[in-house]
């Protein structure tokens, strides 16, 4: 049987991709921090970056590209080649919020990116600086009713987690905060200690150092239970704001256009790297579960349907 000129090319080029995918990579691949250093996206991402170097035996290098969030890192990996070799370390906030909360958001998540593995889940734990008045969450939440505007609560940026378990509290409990914002989340713990900032909402892993150590009080967790690297402070739920439930989750994302084989060999590689007892040993020290859908393309499409709703039902819009 005779193949027309367009089969003969498609399977052409899928023997292509399929031989381009066996000797991949064969140069220095790059990895997209799109936030500054010191945060969970960082770690998580410098984490991942050593052990994919050793997996395929070729550099990961590893760049922080901060800015409007997260929105200026992750663009830059959806303007990239399609190659397989720049990818951007990619969360709830970024991936799943963004389209609800960043106005005029200049890529969509849903048909410019391909999730490649999720590797963890947490929750965020809304601190306070240590010798604040009010020292639970219902007495904050009073303070606040009672005196709009006075409290602050510093966040890291558009499209991060931080950001939005922030809004989510001002709009749950039916209060007036200000915002601080910064770049990434290190400069809030200094403000936090030195008095100029009130709360702050970080990685439950990520606070659970400052909180042990007294520098900060551990108001509430997100989550669905209490978190086990914050076993002491109560979710949000147990405090009364039975609606405050968020868990991050963190993985690696690709330009949608990659292709499948390349897809699947990097996957197949950041599955391995997870799957090393270093580096569930890592992250679990820092507060993160290991978690990894068995279907990360479904599990993906659907957080991007659901959380739109969730955060419009919050009241939460665009900014």
């Amino acid at each position: 049987m005779k193949l027309s000129s367009t089969v003969t090319a498609t399977v052409l080029l899928a023997c292509a991709s399929v031989a381009q995918s066996q000797g991949f990579p064969v140069k220095p691949l790059s990895l997209i921090v799109p936030i500054g250093p010191g945060g969970g996206y960082d770690f998580t991402g410098r984490l991942l970056g050593e052990g994919l170097t050793k997996e395929f035996g070729q550099s990961v290098i590893v760049e922080n590209k901060p800015g409007a969030g997260t929105v200026v890192g992750t663009q830059f990996v959806v303007k990239s080649a399609p190659d397989g070799y720049t990818m951007v370390v990619g969360g709830i906030g970024s991936i799943a919020h963004a389209t609800a909360l960043v106005k005029d958001l200049p890529y969509n998540p849903a048909t410019d990116l391909v999730p490649l593995q999720l590797v963890s889940t947490n929750s965020y734990a809304l601190t306070s600086r240590a010798d604040l008045g009010p020292k639970n969450l219902a007495e904050i939440i009073a303070f606040a009713k009672s005196n709009p505007g006075k409290l602050t609560i510093g966040t890291p940026g558009q499209g991060t987690g931080q950001t939005v378990a922030a809004l989510m509290l001002k709009s749950l409990a039916g209060v007036d905060l200000l915002e601080v914002q910064y770049k990434n989340a290190p400069p809030v713990y200094i403000d936090m200690m030195a008095g100029r900032v009130d709360l702050f909402f970080d990685a439950s892993g990520t606070a659970q150092p400052f909180v042990k150590a007294g520098k900060v009080r551990g108001i509430a967790t997100s989550g669905g239970e209490r978190d086990f690297i914050l076993p002491d402070v109560p979710t949000a739920k147990e405090a009364g704001l039975g609606e405050m439930v968020l868990e991050n989750w963190t993985g690696l994302f690709a330009p949608a256009a990659t292709p499948r084989p390349i897809v699947l060999r990097l996957r197949q590689a950041i599955a391995n790297v997870a799957a090393t007892p270093e580096f569930k040993k890592q992250m679990t020290s820092r507060g993160y579960s290991i978690y990894s859908p068995p279907d990360v393309e479904a599990f993906i499409k659907a957080e991007l349907q659901r959380w739109p709703a969730l955060l419009a039902k919050a009241g939460l819009k665009p900014q």
